[in-house]
């Protein structure tokens, strides 16, 4: 090629440089691909294409052009450094880590690839990787209030809040401004039970940045739940005065006004931004699903024909289509819309709903082969083992009967007495006292399985409360016993697992009122799941009518695919205060109704148990 002399390669590379900096990518890389005709092979003109193309939101370009400009020298740690920042964030972990470490191995002293090499273990849940990761960060800058966050993060992410409200401490004396400091310190006192704590500290972020979608949210549901419900609708309202396109802001706000007395507003916040937005389709699609997990399945249909998404071939709008389709039972319509959007990326919510069309159909075969597909992805996800469950059943497989063991899996205890208290009745009788103040809602939470009840946050056994520590030592006894119980099979999803370490991963309360029930379902990210009975209303307790009536009874193997004659329920338990029930969180599970006045009700707390 011949050499323009005249062309300024320098200045245009730096003027280049300045319209990314100005957040003028397409400029950036207007300007770019001209200096690349005159010099094709210049690493620093192949690396700003790149971050062009990044900026740009075109990542698979962008990744490209970071592997074209390795390929003209290995040797540069930034563009390592830059490429595995890609490669994380369409979480291509793996790659993402060799890379950074690469940049580190011609770089030690890379301060930025030594942080994001710990932000890459963080995300794959590897904390104790990254916390090393984070150390290192830190022993290059120990000002780097970043690194001390994230490590702080990792910490409280593990469970170990005492340390990680150390860490949080110190990041905020190096830097009182550091608004991921004083947010993530407010959500390690909010699992901590410690509310009051918690929304000072999101009062401390909201103050250093009053329009993080984060920092709202936090304290919009931390006044919710608190009890301060007006102050977190206006915060909430005000926000999305501020920004109506902000669809994760619409949910969390519409999800709350669902269990409130002010349930009445639900999905107004999106009516009035879809009539000010030129271009509403994100709001829209995000208020259809809202409506169809509401269960007004017409309602959403309706906002997906008004708004002409079905004009979308977006992954996400496929998906929605099919599932409100498959729930007004037009399968032959559901199922094409759920496969193209599969088949344009991979989800396994979408894959589930194929599954179950599949087997509603009689398609056992068809179904099996997308179960195939869906444990290669995510082999402990319970919801799949418990489909997996129906396809062997419904096909007389022998593999049904070793996958679920009823008999044997399903367990019984009884809390026993704790030191501190008289009797059995008494320790329900605080339990009760220390529950029922908590149900301050109007009903269920959205996506949740009971019908005409109330239910609280998930990390009830990382509350504070005396009582309810008292509770989770006892339940812990009991899993252990349930664990040490179990025999051994590494090809079983559920004693390939067993492990006496474990945690609580999820934990609250439910209230039912009369004639409450939950509907059928399983613990789709659990391992070992319980429903442990602090009260029982009389119409439960009525021995002489238990077996016509079952009132109240807890039900296994029956599932909400409505498969009449092809449904069976494998066993029933009839609920005592103080009994614990153990099970494979992917057991079908329900309840029975109960009779009852106004007065009665029913309160449990079921909790979900994983391995360490």
């Amino acid at each position: 090629m011949d050499t323009d002399n005249s062309f300024d390669l320098q200045g245009q590379v730096k003027a280049a440089y300045k319209d990314l900096e100005g957040r003028q990518p397409q400029a950036a890389l207007d300007r770019l691909e001209t200096i690349q005709q005159h010099s094709p092979d210049n690493c620093d003109v192949v690396h700003l294409i790149a971050l062009s193309y990044k900026a740009l939101g075109d990542l698979e370009l962008s990744k490209k052009h970071f592997l074209n400009c390795l390929k003209i020298n290995q040797k540069q740690p930034e563009v390592h450094n830059n490429l595995a920042n890609v490669l994380k964030s369409q979480g291509h972990f793996s790659e993402a880590e060799k890379h950074y470490l690469q940049a580190l191995s011609l770089h030690p002293s890379y301060l930025q690839a030594q942080r994001n090499l710990a932000i890459c273990y963080q995300a794959q849940a590897n904390y104790p990787a990254a916390i090393a990761a984070f150390r290192k960060a830190i022993k290059l800058s120990q000002q780097d209030v970043s690194a001390i966050s994230g490590m702080a993060d990792c910490l409280r992410l593990m469970g170990d809040l005492t340390a990680a409200y150390q860490i949080y401490q110190q990041a905020i004396v190096i830097d009182p401004k550091n608004l991921n400091s004083w947010h993530n310190l407010g959500l390690n006192f909010h699992l901590q039970g410690q509310l009051g704590e918690a929304i000072n500290c999101y009062r401390k972020a909201h103050d250093i940045a009053p329009n993080a979608p984060e920092v709202i949210e936090s304290l919009a549901l931390s006044l919710y739940e608190s009890g301060e419900v007006t102050a977190a609708i206006e915060l909430f309202t005000e926000a999305l005065n501020t920004d109506p396109g902000n669809v994760h802001l619409h949910e969390r706000f519409n999800s709350m006004l669902w269990e409130t007395e002010f349930f009445d507003r639900f999905g107004d916040s999106y009516v009035t931004a879809i009539k000010r937005l030129a271009d509403s389709s994100d709001v829209a699609l995000s208020y259809a699903w809202m409506l169809y997990r509401a269960g007004k399945v017409q309602q959403a249909k309706s906002i997906v024909d008004i708004n002409e998404l079905y004009t979308s071939e977006h992954a996400d709008v496929l998906s929605l289509r099919g599932q409100i389709d498959a729930e007004l039972g037009d399968f032959d319509s559901a199922y094409p819309l759920l496969a193209m959007s599969l088949g344009q990326q991979f989800s396994k919510g979408v894959a589930q709903q194929m599954v179950k069309i599949d087997i509603v159909l009689a398609r056992y075969s068809q179904a099996q082969s997308l179960l195939a597909k869906m444990f290669s992805d995510s082999p402990d996800c319970q919801l799949s083992w418990a489909l997996q469950s129906l396809v062997w059943r419904l096909s007389d497989d022998a593999r049904y009967q070793w996958l679920c063991d009823y008999r044997q899996f399903i367990q019984v205890y009884q809390l026993e007495v704790p030191p501190a208290y008289k009797s059995l009745d008494d320790f329900l009788t605080a339990l009760r006292d220390e529950l029922n103040p908590m149900h301050r809602n109007e009903r269920e939470p959205l996506l949740q399985t009971l019908r005409n009840g109330t239910q609280t946050a998930a990390r009830l056994l990382h509350a504070p409360s005396p009582v309810l520590q008292t509770l989770k030592d006892c339940l812990t006894s009991i899993v252990t016993r349930y664990i040490k119980s179990l025999p051994d099979d590494l090809n079983h999803p559920l004693l390939s697992r067993k492990s006496l370490q474990f945690e609580f991963s999820g934990s609250w309360s439910v209230k039912l009122s009369a004639n409450g029930f939950h509907v059928n379902h399983v613990h789709p990210e659990g391992w070992i799941s319980s429903s442990c009975y602090i009260s029982i209303p009389s119409s439960m307790d009525l021995s002489d009518d238990l077996d016509r009536s079952k009132q109240g009874h807890i039900k296994f193997g029956e599932s909400p695919l409505q498969l009449a004659d092809r449904e069976r329920i494998e066993l029933s338990l009839q609920p005592k205060p103080g009994m614990v029930v153990l099970f494979p969180s992917y057991f079908w599970h329900g309840t029975y109704p109960f009779d009852g006045g106004q007065e009665d009700y029913r309160l449990t707390t079921p909790f979900d148990v994983v391995p360490r």
